[in-house]
């Protein structure tokens, strides 16, 4: 505030000197011609210190008004677009850099285009605030200008962050809406197996029946109770829940699983363990998930009689398991796009392994079909 008063009253004194000469300069030569002509033609003394004072006067307050109140109204516009939710920096107030008219001299980290700014990704806005040279009138204002291109930064910044948070908690709602069709599906396939007329069930074979529905039930509640906390979670990662097992039986209970769908009544599961016991740290709810998007689009998306084989191997720090099909396969042009279409469910089982600090990979099988390798890191 000490800065800005003195520049205030430095400007204040311009122009009362600019006045104070104008109208000493103005008499010098009303004076001068005055001697030169005929006095009897001229205006009075008197009357012209008069006429000048009054004009020089209402220039100074219009110079003075001008300085003043032409950064206000800036700010006014300023302020009425951030409360539009626009929080782009206008760049009107900064000098342009010599040479560069899409850029304003000294604003690190801000390029000028068309009166908007952008953050750069090399330096601070925040630290662009002490390199901005400002244009006049502008600069009178310029610790209040600092200020309000520190807001605008700091809403643009939490305007992104809300949107990528808006952005990762649909994904999550779309990945659970995806993976809760599947319970749905083996519910429905027993459901419809027990109803039916045209066979007769034996007591076993009901109450294996029943538990298969208790079981996909629970797991439904499961995914219904995360998608009723999306809200609270943070969505930079996924709500991780690891612990130590041995993923090797875990790969091995979940194809069984997924063998017992009723649509998969049809095809085949061959599962090649030559590592007896591989011990990581996972989260069994999510790489259960990765493993049923993965097994059940093996199912679904290829005619019946398709075989599906699962094998895990050791390499160094790394468990790779690779999941193989003989099926139509997926053409080259879509490989490369599988595993960025959110909520589609190899995005989503993707998603799930980077979770895990892994990485999924599509690759065409040898001769026909898919193959998909899932390498996840081992704790030694």
């Amino acid at each position: 505030m000490t800065r800005m008063a003195f520049r205030f009253i430095k400007l204040t004194v311009i122009l009362v000197m600019a006045f104070v000469f104008c109208f000493v300069v103005s008499t010098v030569i009303f004076i001068y011609l005055q001697d030169m002509v005929n006095s009897r033609n001229m205006i009075s003394t008197k009357t012209f210190l008069t006429l000048i004072g009054f004009v020089l006067t209402i220039l100074f307050f219009i110079a003075f008004g001008w300085c003043v109140g032409k950064p206000l109204t800036y700010l006014i516009r300023w302020i009425n677009r951030l409360s539009k939710g626009n929080y782009s920096q206008p760049l009107d107030h900064l000098r342009k850099q010599n040479g560069d008219s899409n850029s304003t001299e000294g604003s690190v980290g801000y390029s000028y285009s068309s009166g908007f700014s952008s953050p750069s990704s090399s330096n601070s806005p925040d630290d662009s605030l002490h390199h901005n040279h400002y244009r006049y009138p502008y600069v009178l204002y310029k610790e209040l200008f600092d200020r309000m291109s520190q807001l605008s930064n700091q809403l643009q910044r939490s305007e992104t962050d809300r949107l990528n948070a808006e952005a990762k908690k649909q994904e999550w709602i779309a990945a659970i809406s995806h993976d809760i069709k599947t319970p749905l599906s083996y519910v429905e396939g027993y459901a419809h197996m027990l109803a039916a007329a045209e066979y007769q069930w034996t007591d076993e074979e009901r109450q294996n029946f029943s538990r298969q529905i208790r079981d996909k039930t629970a797991e439904m509640k499961h995914l219904i109770h995360d998608l009723s906390q999306t809200g609270r979670w943070s969505v930079e990662q996924f709500p991780m829940n690891k612990r130590e097992d041995d993923i090797v039986n875990f790969l091995r209970d979940r194809m069984i699983d997924i063998a017992n769908h009723p649509l998969a009544e049809q095809a085949s599961f061959t599962f090649n363990d030559p590592e007896s016991v591989c011990m990581i740290d996972f989260d069994s709810r999510l790489l259960g998930r990765v493993f049923q998007n993965v097994l059940m689009n093996a199912v679904i998306h290829n005619p019946p009689g398709i075989e599906i084989q699962c094998s895990i191997s050791i390499d160094g720090k790394h468990c790779i398991i690779v999941i193989e099909d003989n099926g139509i396969g997926i053409e080259k042009s879509k490989l490369a796009q599988a595993l960025d279409q959110s909520g589609r469910g190899i995005a989503i089982a993707n998603a799930f392994v980077e979770a895990h600090a892994g990485c999924m990979s599509i690759l065409p099988a040898e001769g026909k079909g898919t193959r998909v390798e899932i390498v996840l890191p081992v704790r030694l």
